[in-house]
């Protein structure tokens, strides 16, 4: 399975909590308003900074004439995901595999309310003049994630066709940034999946320092990270990860790429598989549960940093029973000094609000459930 090149052009998670995003101009009193989406009039908001019982959609409520409340969906978590797929002779069927689920992949991503977008980086199906044994194999991504007859459907699939060898896919997603840098957004997280029987020939650590070594800081730095590789390799499922067993059909264990896949806590699967609606369905739900507890705040209508000392954090269980306001800790370290914990992306500067893994197990848990992001009350200091 030698390798070859050819490039024609490209691209491309958590809690599940419907939310919304309450933005309201409160005094430095401790009881501030707070609008809901549909609602007439401020409504106001309890000592404890959580909404109040009263039913502001129905126009009551004592709220402020002055205070224009600005109402928006929370946005959730950006990510590009590039897949990059070994189409050498030996791979058909998986290649099969990844083109009949990676619509339902999409789907468990975009259903979550992560923001993303899908580079394909991997050779199309392709006519030959005399017909071979073993064809070689391509993918044709169907909408409606991929547009018709293996078409872009931009701005959220794109397709750079590329054979990709046995053993030179890390060097092409080096090679090939060029080429599909303009479908990452600088604010999004990167999650690559690599899809291939085989092991590379371009170490992992030597993979990881040029990455991060790329202009711009797309991909973050050893220190905090902002990509994630998720391996579909040679793993010997029921094996622990970096075992020298393969799975059956595959040429080799893939360790370099297991080993990306446990530095940037990334998911480890197995390509041998006949079914891949469990090996793309495990790395969709390890995207959401990893991503998808970081929601954004609005930002003021009037275009002026967020202070970070009047942002109140509501959730409504999807099983009826009363809006709770959630406790802000100053930071990840203190997650564990309460149950329903969320903390900023950064103090000074905040942009994001993330979940402590309690509460993105509990409230990023319930499906049915609501969040408000209040910011222009007064909060409680953080714990």
């Amino acid at each position: 399975m030698t390798p070859t090149r050819r490039t024609v052009a490209t691209l491309a998670a958590l809690c599940s909590v419907t939310t919304s995003v309450v933005v309201a101009c409160g005094s430095d009193d401790a009881r501030g308003y707070a609008v809901t989406p549909g609602a007439t009039e401020p409504g106001p908001l309890g000592p404890s900074g959580s909404l109040g019982g009263g039913d502001a959609g129905a126009g009551g409520g004592n709220g402020d004439p002055a205070c224009a409340a600005q109402v928006t969906t929370a946005k959730r978590a950006e990510v590009d995901v590039v897949f990059v797929i070994d189409t050498s002779g030996s791979m058909n069927e998986e290649t099969a595999q990844v083109q009949q689920n990676i619509n339902t992949f999409a789907s468990t991503i975009g259903g979550s309310g992560l923001d993303y977008r899908v580079v394909m980086i991997a050779e199309k199906p392709r006519q030959l003049p005399i017909p071979l044994p073993i064809p070689p194999a391509g993918i044709c991504v169907p909408p409606p994630l991929g547009g018709p007859s293996c078409s872009n459907n931009p701005p959220t699939f794109h397709h750079l066709e590329e054979d990709v060898g046995s053993s030179d896919s890390l060097q092409i997603l080096l090679d090939e940034l060029p080429s599909y840098q303009g479908w990452l957004r600088p604010t999004a997280y990167k999650v690559f999946i690599e899809v291939t029987d085989d092991n590379s020939a371009l170490p992992f650590d030597q993979f990881d320092a040029q990455l991060l070594a790329k202009p711009g800081g797309l991909f973050g730095t050893a220190a905090q990270r902002r990509y994630i590789f998720n391996a579909i390799c040679g793993w010997k499922r029921n094996t622990p990860v970096l075992s020298a067993q393969k799975c059956g059909s595959a040429e080799n264990t893939g360790d370099q790429y297991q080993n990306l896949a446990q530095l940037t806590g990334g998911v480890v699967d197995s390509v041998c598989e006949t079914d891949y609606s469990s090996v793309l369905g495990n790395i969709a739900k390890g995207l959401v549960t990893r991503l998808g507890c970081e929601f954004a705040l609005p930002v003021p209508a009037d275009g002026s940093a967020t202070d970070p000392t009047k942002v109140v954090v509501n959730y409504t269980p999807g099983s009826g029973g009363a809006t709770v306001a959630l406790t802000q800790v100053t930071d990840a370290s203190k997650c564990g000094s309460v149950g329903d914990g969320w903390y900023f992306d950064d103090d000074a500067n905040p942009t994001k609000v993330v979940f402590c893994t309690t509460t993105c197990s509990t409230v990023g848990a319930d499906t049915a459930g609501k969040l408000d992001v209040a910011v222009g009350c007064k909060a409680p200091p953080p714990k």
